[in-house]
């Protein structure tokens, strides 16, 4: 039993990202060389995906039993909404970070004892809308506010879906707003301007905050300033 936790006979490898059905979803495999005389049972697997000391996901699921002398080799799946990512840190969203994964593996030998390993590593997170920024803003004077939204795609996986941007004055009364339906793929530079109509333009100031959505989730915040 030592030599099978020793020789790293078992381990969890880097998870892979995608985006579907509005959720992040990720793929992490994991392998187990039973290179002993009994069979592994009960095998689970917890996993605490981290970053800055912060939680963004954890997952514990149970894993195929590894029978004597056999290889096995599977996957363990795990999805994250939009709306889990932007409570736990909406950055991830503009900015590619490293993740820590804290996994630990437990197992049964022989159906009776209990034993199992644990690890932590990192894992390289590419964001979706990473440097995503708002500028050249103009306004006619009459209802009309324009800007140039701006981001690239450094994930793996395409973006698709509604992103809206919502326009408010210097006292957070929303102005107007207006949506695109994107399809970015991944290392592609998105550059679009954005034209909003104003409601009230008695409510218009000179500067105040952009707020962007992406399938009704908040993504970004920054300030416009008319100049």
């Amino acid at each position: 039993m030592a030599r099978l936790i020793e020789s790293k006979s078992m381990g969890i490898q880097e998870p892979t990202f995608s985006f579907q059905n509005g959720n992040f979803s990720a793929s992490m495999p994991f392998y187990v060389n039973n290179t002993g005389f009994y069979d592994l049972s009960d095998i689970g697997v917890n996993v605490q995906i981290r970053k800055d000391n912060k939680t963004i996901s954890t997952l514990s699921t149970l894993l195929p039993d590894a029978p004597a002398g056999m290889m096995v080799n599977s996957s363990c799946d795990f999805s994250v909404s939009l709306e889990e990512i932007a409570s736990k840190n909406m950055e991830l969203f503009t900015s590619d970070a490293e993740l820590l994964v804290d996994a630990a593996l437990r197992f049964r030998v022989a159906y009776v004892i209990a034993l199992g390993v644990s690890m932590t590593f990192s894992t390289s997170w590419r964001a979706p809308f990473n440097n995503l920024t708002a500028s050249n803003f103009t306004y006619d004077g009459a209802n009309r506010f324009s800007m140039l939204l701006s981001f690239v795609n450094h994930a793996f996986y395409p973006v698709n879906g509604s992103l809206t941007v919502r326009l408010y004055n210097d006292e957070n009364a929303l102005l107007g707003n207006t949506s695109q339906l994107i399809n970015v793929l991944s290392e592609e530079a998105f550059i679009t301007v954005f034209e909003v109509t104003v409601g009230e333009p008695s409510k218009m100031t000179d500067n105040g905050f952009i707020r962007v959505y992406f399938e009704e989730v908040q993504i970004w915040e920054g300030e416009w300033t008319l100049r």
